[in-house]
């Protein structure tokens, strides 16, 4: 099975954040429509809260970064809902917004983050 375009670039920003050992890599293009820089997607490589999470098996920490940059996404969709009159999706079960760390938070932040031209 061929890889999806998101996939590889997951792959991408996973091997990028992993070979310097950064907290996380975050992918920006332009926004066609609207001239804009928007945030694209983004791999999360940071330490983890496992206060409430609870993983039914035993994963790696490359499995568990791409799982957890997933839950944040998720977690941003759910948050950002309400602002566009949108029906909230659920988010994983496992991350509430009070399971965050600091870098979580900043990562989870720069999803909301666009850049008019000359801006940044």
């Amino acid at each position: 099975m061929a890889a999806t375009p998101s996939s590889r670039l997951q792959n991408m920003l996973q091997a990028a954040v992993q070979s310097v050992k950064w907290t996380y890599s975050l992918f920006w293009q332009i926004c066609p429509q609207q001239g804009i820089l928007i945030w694209s997607d983004g791999y999360y490589n940071g330490a983890i809260k496992t206060r409430k999470t609870v993983q039914p098996m035993e994963v790696s920490a490359e499995e568990a970064s791409l799982q957890r940059s997933q839950q944040l996404r998720e977690l941003y969709e759910s948050l950002s809902a309400g602002e566009t009159n949108q029906p909230a999706r659920q988010p994983c079960a496992a991350l509430s917004p009070e399971d965050l760390t600091e870098s979580e938070w900043f990562y989870l932040m720069c999803v909301s983050f666009s850049f008019p031209p000359g801006i940044g």
